[in-house]
């Protein structure tokens, strides 16, 4: 019986347990329930929706972040407390809320943030200076249907909520992309006058001020309290004095940091092997764009510049990016194709190495323009249209193009026939010399003279190719005018002699001596052997060995030369 009750007991508990936890869940899921939910976006199916979620979004923020500051005030050390850093993070979704109400489609990603900040603050400045009609007598959904409204202004300005009829926020009620670009001007103009307290929504003052005379994004950080506060705060050109300075710090170490390093490095890679300076070059760029993106965040989020001044630093820093960026990414593929060819069983000069080198090189100006087309859209600039417009002239095109194109495809044709590598001596396209580089357009020779000739590789390629470094051995072919007075009793003798001197040298072979005219001037003997030797200077030396033994082989029977010939 005992047992009996402890089991009832063991499941009662265990169920009132299962109770207790679904209540708590059910208690949690209500606590995030879409009327309570912080991260809901604003309702904006109508101009009156717009309007009052931008007004409470922008003084809920506002409130949070003048609690926060208060509440700090009381605590000491020089960190914010978890509840104070709550507020903040409360009061940075109250003003994305807020900024979700401006139609940012015509400002460019990079500054998409920091305008559609600074817009909406201002914004929020100016409608609290002006007589704004109560939130019942702004249309509302029923009145959008009804009377087809795609557009409402607000009553004495020229502020306008209108209908975004396509992208992403399409069928929304946003403040127009007119309005926004104009905030600046309206705010400058309505600036001194005093905010208009009768409103049905309550006032902000200060707001815009404050955020941007203060270090940090929206809650500025604690050391702020030494810095002038915003009302005693002097703006020069629309930055504080102290801005002004962190700026000039901030670049100034930015840009000793990179030539520091960029000095450094030099002299320590002096004396390295090429495969090292290779990957060690790749310090500098890589650098360079850590140290932009620091510089970039430090004066967005740290020192807090704003309005045409940051617009114009973050243009320019994303120029910079993209260009490193892009550099880097080239030196990158070429550090790895100089890795692969050292690492290759092949000289240097094969055309494998040089296959893999251009390889490398064209993957890595592919790898540029991806960024430079990426970059271009950072910052506004329309890239689809203009290679759309190329479509206009694709004749002209076409034809400017064409022979880039034969080019190619004759770089591409000597990479999978290899008639020549690097360093052979050729005749080539009417130009003789030593060939120094073939790339994927032209191919350059080193002529006796020491010019360096670049041929197209579409030459190259219908032309004839003479290539003396193939050929498998040299002849040696002369002809000797032997005086007929001196030789014409021991002439038999003399061909023998030379027939001799040319067996006897191991680097020759099939040498022929051969009687070739016969006057009472002169005989023609004609001399024939093949250079058993693949190197041109080695096959020159040897050449001047015959020639050198020629003069004493005819001493032996007191032969005259009158000539030689080739």
């Amino acid at each position: 019986m005992d047992i009996k009750i402890r089991l009832i007991k063991k499941l009662f508990l265990r169920v009132l347990t299962v109770l207790i936890i679904i209540i708590f869940t059910q208690s949690a899921v209500i606590s995030i329930s879409p009327e309570n939910n912080p991260l809901k976006p604003p309702a904006t199916n109508s101009p009156r929706t717009t309007m009052s979620g931008f007004m409470k979004n922008m003084n809920e923020a506002y409130t949070l972040i003048m609690e926060a500051e208060e509440q700090a005030k009381t605590e000491g050390g020089l960190w914010y407390s978890k509840a104070v850093r709550k507020k903040g993070y409360e009061a940075n979704l109250a003003l994305e809320r807020a900024i979700n109400a401006l139609n940012l489609v015509d400002i460019p990603p990079i500054n998409r943030q920091d305008i559609g900040t600074e817009s909406a603050l201002m914004l929020k400045e100016i409608l609290d200076r002006l007589k704004l009609p109560k939130a019942n007598m702004i249309p509302s959904r029923e009145d959008v249907v009804s009377k087809s409204l795609k557009r409402w202004e607000v009553p004495g300005s020229e502020i306008a909520i209108g209908l975004v009829e396509e992208g992403f926020n399409v069928n929304e009620f946003l403040f127009t992309p007119g309005t926004v670009k104009r905030i600046k001007k309206f705010y400058e103009l309505i600036e001194k006058y005093p905010y208009y307290e009768l409103n049905s929504w309550k006032t902000s003052p200060g707001f815009y001020r404050f955020y941007i005379t203060t270090p940090g994004y929206l809650l500025p950080p604690k050391w702020s309290r030494w810095l002038p506060t915003p009302k005693n705060t002097v703006l020069l050109y629309g930055q504080a004095l102290w801005q002004w300075v962190g700026l000039a710090i901030i670049t100034f170490v930015v840009f000793a940091i990179i030539f520091g390093a960029r000095f450094l490095l030099k002299r320590y890679i002096r004396n390295a092997n090429p495969h090292k300076k290779v990957w060690l070059g790749l310090f500098i760029p890589a650098l360079t764009l850590w140290m932009t993106n620091f510089w970039e965040f430090t004066i967005n989020k740290y020192i807090n510049i704003t309005g045409a001044l940051l617009n114009n630093i973050l243009t320019l820093s994303t120029i910079v990016e993209g260009g490193v960026l892009a550099w880097f990414a080239f030196m990158v593929f070429d550090a790895i194709g100089w890795t692969i060819i050292s690492n290759m069983p092949q000289e240097n000069t094969s055309i494998e190495a040089i296959l893999v080198r251009n390889g490398v090189r064209l993957l890595g100006v592919l790898a540029g323009l991806t960024v430079f087309y990426t970059t271009s859209k950072e910052i506004g600039i329309a890239v689809g249209p203009i290679i759309a417009s190329f479509g206009i002239s694709s004749i002209a095109i076409g034809l400017g193009v064409k022979p880039y194109i034969e080019n190619v495809i004759g770089g591409l044709t000597l990479f999978l026939n290899r008639p020549i590598k690097i360093g052979d001596f050729c005749e080539l396209g009417g130009v003789m010399g030593t060939v120094e580089d073939i790339g994927l357009r032209s191919t350059l020779i080193r002529t006796e003279d020491r010019k360096l000739i670049y041929v197209p590789n579409t030459v190259v390629s219908t032309s004839q190719i003479v290539n003396h470094s193939q050929r498998d051995k040299y002849s040696f072919k002369r002809t000797l005018s032997l005086s007929y007075d001196s030789i014409h009793e021991e002439l038999g003798e003399t061909m023998e002699n030379l027939r001799n001197m040319l067996a006897q040298h191991p680097k020759l072979s099939e040498e022929r001596i051969s009687l070739s005219s016969l006057s009472n001037e002169a005989i023609d003997v004609d001399i024939f052997a093949y250079i058993l030797t693949r190197d041109l200077d080695e096959s020159i030396s040897i050449q001047e060995e015959i020639l050198l033994n020629i003069s004493p082989t005819l001493d032996l029977t007191g032969a005259k030369v009158v000539a030689l010939t080739v």
